[in-house]
């Protein structure tokens, strides 16, 4: 539904509004995954958790800038700047999955349970 604006006509959302909108809809949703993955270091060994959380607070804080950066170019510029990043974090998401994959052949027992059931033979009971 529409609002009516001052003159009594009816004023319908821009463009421009519906991306404001999706931009903040996704700006809360960044704040509660860098709170969920910071949180991941809480359980890491004293030894490596600060080394890993300032790691993890460094990727937030590039990403963050990265994003900032994008929002001032126009929205055609925009959408190529963000197409290039997420073919670019999809490959290194692709690198970390190969990684922790050779992680669990190694040590199979560092999987969660359901991982590791995947990794049994299927004949073993």
């Amino acid at each position: 539904m529409s609002s009516t604006d001052a003159t009594g006509s009816p004023s319908y959302p821009t463009q421009e509004d519906e991306l404001r909108t999706r931009e903040a809809e996704a700006e809360d949703f960044n704040k509660s995954q860098e709170s969920a993955f910071l949180e991941i270091f809480q359980t890491i060994p004293k030894k490596n958790s600060q080394k890993l959380s300032q790691e993890a607070k460094a990727i937030i804080n590039t990403f963050s800038s990265l994003m900032s950066v994008f929002r001032i170019q126009p929205y055609e510029k925009q959408e190529e700047l963000m197409s290039g990043i997420k073919k670019m974090m999809i490959e290194q998401i692709n690198v970390i999955d190969a990684r922790r994959m050779y992680a669990l052949k190694l040590n199979p027992k560092t999987a969660d349970r359901e991982e590791y059931r995947k990794m049994q033979p299927k004949n073993s009971k």
